[in-house]
This record gives structure tokens, C-alpha cells and sequence, in this order.
């Protein structure tokens, strides 16, 4: 497993705090696909799916909390 660096770790927060693709997309300014994109590489570095499509939106992984929190601190 590769480390994300911390532009990634940036988007999983937002990712997190948005709870959908195109609104943490809107928020940095990026299009839905390029913020799919970088949801693939988080998915690839870490080796968890980190969100998981819930109804409407996405719920966390217990590892995309643990990174949240190490992000936090």
C-alpha cells in the first residue's frame, strides 16, 4: 500500500464532510470526474474502498475515518 500525499488526504476530508461526489466537487472548484478520479487513486493507495454509495450519498469506511482523524490531529 502506497501513502496518499496530502492534496489526497485534503479530498478524502472533503469527500467526508460533503457526503456526495459532485458537492465536494463543486466546493474545490474541480468537475465530478476529475473528483471521481481522485477517489480512485485514494481507493488504489489505500486499498479500501474509504465511501461506499448509501442511497444518495456515501457512507465512510472505518478506514476513511481513521485517516480523517490522523488528518485532524
Amino acid at each position: 500500500m502506497s501513502r496518499p500525499d496530502l492534496n489526497m488526504l485534503f479530498t478524502l476530508d472533503v469527500l467526508l464532510a460533503e457526503g456526495s461526489v459532485a458537492r465536494a466537487a463543486r466546493r474545490l472548484h474541480l468537475s465530478p470526474s476529475a473528483m471521481s478520479r481522485a477517489l480512485a487513486r485514494l481507493r488504489e493507495a489505500t486499498g479500501d474502498p474509504l465511501l461506499v454509495r448509501a442511497g444518495r450519498g456515501l457512507v465512510a469506511s472505518p478506514r476513511a475515518i481513521e485517516l480523517r482523524d490522523s488528518i485532524s490531529q
